[in-house]
């Protein structure tokens, strides 16, 4: 079980690449930042009920379904993620005790901060001070291996965000947007100051390795690339976009216990 410190991706390899990782049966802690932007939806998320598909279009932001849950977010740089691939052995059972424990390396990572941030059920970070979320997390099998994943906000965008959502009233449009602002956090919001990916991904190593036992750092390998591109022609087609997934998005999810109703 190895490290893969990966910097910067392009492609929505920040996305696709863990998918293709743990289809390959790999172990290991996968670190990366976006280089480009774009919408990821989760699993059980209709896309363009939820999110202005044409409005992206204009703004050539891509959007992607993932494997994992969660709601929409917007993905971009400034964002460092964390992608754990772990045998399901190695995991509690309950999921809400697995987020639980694996969320406690990216707790300490923020406190090295100076950032107080506690885990609310089922998968936010939030900061014990403002209550803002400032980490959205999710989780999922993936052939053989648990694999969770979530991000540390370094930087966020809260007008573009409410811009993207499919919402026909532009004065839900404005609550959407007034919310994240009041609801979301991220470091150099919270912290007054500039903070560096670098920083970001050298300390989420330091508090994972504390946790779990990694053979060093890890390359990876090209059939992962391969399949990765494979599985972004796959996961950004209009066919898994439109999926009809049997939910009604009646609602905006920002935050765990913040919803904004769609409806006027």
């Amino acid at each position: 079980m190895k490290i893969y410190r990966l910097g910067k991706v392009p492609r929505m390899l920040s996305t696709t690449l863990f998918h293709a990782m743990a289809q390959l049966g790999y172990e290991g802690l996968l670190v990366c930042e976006p280089e480009d932007t774009y919408v990821s939806i989760g699993y059980f998320d209709k896309g363009d009920e939820l999110i202005d598909i044409e409005k992206c279009k204009k703004l050539g932001i891509g959007i992607i379904r993932r494997q994992t849950g969660g709601g929409a977010v917007l993905l971009a740089p400034g964002q460092v993620f964390y992608q754990l691939l772990l045998s399901k052995n190695k995991v509690p059972f309950k999921i809400v005790d697995a987020y639980r424990k694996l969320s406690i390396p990216v707790i300490r990572a923020y406190a090295r901060f100076g950032l107080d941030v506690e885990y609310v059920p089922i998968n936010d970070l939030v900061v014990k001070k403002t209550q803002r979320k400032i980490s959205g997390q999710g989780a999922t099998d993936i052939g053989k291996l648990f694999v969770f994943v979530g991000n540390v906000l370094i930087r966020f965008d809260p007008d573009l965000m409410a811009e993207l959502f499919n919402l026909k009233d532009e004065a839900i449009r404005e609550e959407v947007r007034k919310s994240l602002w009041e609801n979301m956090g991220w470091l150099e919001r919270e912290l007054g100051r500039k903070v560096s990916s670098e920083e970001v991904e050298k300390v989420l190593i330091e508090e994972f390795s504390k946790e779990l036992k990694f053979e060093g750092y890890g390359e990876i390998p090209s059939l992962a690339f391969e399949l990765a591109e494979k599985l972004r022609e796959e996961m950004t087609s209009e066919e898994s976009i439109f999926e009809d997934t049997g939910r009604n998005h009646n609602s905006i999810k920002i935050r765990e216990g913040v919803y904004i109703s769609k409806e006027i």
